[in-house]
């Protein structure tokens, strides 16, 4: 089987692809998931998911900051959570994923990141610099891809 298309470039060129087919029967079952960065470095939204075009977007972005994150040893977050971030992601794995999460959804501008410390915005700053993305495009997330 050839290797899914790549759709487009997202912010830090990271591949928008095509799902295998493993990943649209996982996407199909689970409508909530929204999308994933890949072990291949690429980012797969799901199209089963109820989300407008504006949040699947935002997930696009989400995901691609994982990636910028997880394949550049300098972009690793180590700010602190606050107590309330701490609280909401409790069950969401090791600190280090926590903080990637926090961090990408920063980025992309989804709310349950909760209010972010000044530390956290300026590593989203650095983190949207090293993707591409101009200070002044950010707004927080709301940035078109």
């Amino acid at each position: 089987m050839p290797f899914p298309q790549v759709k487009r470039i997202l912010p830090g060129g990271v591949p928008l692809r095509e799902t295998w087919p493993s990943e649209d029967t996982f996407f199909r079952s689970r409508p909530d998931i929204a999308g994933m960065a890949t072990s291949d470095g690429a980012v797969v939204l799901n199209r089963y998911s109820p989300l407008s075009e504006e949040e699947m977007d935002a997930v696009a972005l989400n995901e691609a900051a994982r990636v910028v994150m997880a394949t550049h040893a300098d972009l690793r977050p180590s700010f602190a959570l606050t107590l309330e971030q701490e609280a909401a992601f409790a069950n969401y794995g090791p600190p280090e994923f926590i903080k990637a999460t926090v961090a990408a959804r920063i980025l992309s501008g989804d709310p349950s990141a909760l209010i972010p410390t000044a530390e956290q915005i300026a590593f989203v700053l650095r983190l949207a610099r090293e993707m591409g993305i101009p200070a002044d495009a950010l707004r927080l997330g709301k940035v078109p891809i």
